[in-house]
């Protein structure tokens, strides 16, 4: 249970956040102005997806029972959004085989975390695969614009980021499911989230995972 906590959490903001900030930043810093808006466009794109789909069940129960699908895994759509980006673009001037073996390797380590996240009861196996797919289809429409422009290739400050990954995959500093729940409650106007087991709104109304001191408009932990 502990490798598969570990490789879940490389799905987490504090790596799969911190590698698409450094793809952007080195991509812009290398002038190469529409590849970084590609990137932010898409990766933002699949993010505000599955967020709203998360968003959807929390607050109106929207998803399909039948499968358990409460919305697309987070963990799994941004791993599988960044390793594949961020290791072609270390070996983006390597021949083609060498590029395609590492889109690969990243798409891998994408897919070892939807099923970590399965494994820890995270997600279904709908929801991490799906967020999988919604992640590879997001680099897959990146990596096609990126071939055109050979000449941004971010080595020093990636490899420092794909680096960090090995020490940094422990829980989210930041309660992001939280921030999640608080939006999704605040805009749908209910004090009660929907819950998976009986797929109706709980019992109680929402009680934020933090101490009282901490809870800021009801619903939200600052």
């Amino acid at each position: 249970m502990l490798w598969w906590s570990h490789l879940s959490a490389l799905g987490g903001l504090n790596v799969t956040a911190l590698l698409a900030v450094g793809v952007t930043a080195w991509l812009a810093g290398g002038r190469c102005w529409r590849l970084a808006l590609v990137w932010c466009l898409v990766f933002g794109g699949a993010m505000l997806v599955a967020a709203a789909s998360q968003m959807a069940f929390i607050g109106w129960g929207v998803g399909i029972r039948t499968l358990s699908f409460t919305g697309f895994s987070g963990h799994a759509a941004r791993a599988a959004a960044v390793f594949p980006v961020a290791l072609f673009l270390l070996v983006e001037r390597q021949p083609r085989g060498v590029r395609m073996a590492a889109v690969a390797a990243g798409s891998l380590l994408a897919v070892a975390v939807a099923l970590a996240r399965i494994q820890i009861g995270a997600h279904s196996p709908s929801e991490a695969v799906s967020g999988c797919l919604l992640g590879l289809g997001a680099a897959a429409l990146f990596l096609a614009r990126a071939r055109a422009a050979r000449d941004c290739s971010p080595r020093p400050l990636l490899l420092g980021l794909l680096a960090a990954t090995i020490l940094l995959p422990r829980a989210d500093p930041v309660y992001a499911h939280q921030w999640l729940t608080a939006a999704a409650l605040t805009l749908s106007g209910r004090d009660r989230v929907y819950l998976r087991n009986d797929w109706q709104p709980a019992q109680g109304p929402y009680v934020p995972p933090c101490e009282p001191s901490r809870v800021r408009f009801a619903v939200l932990c600052t």
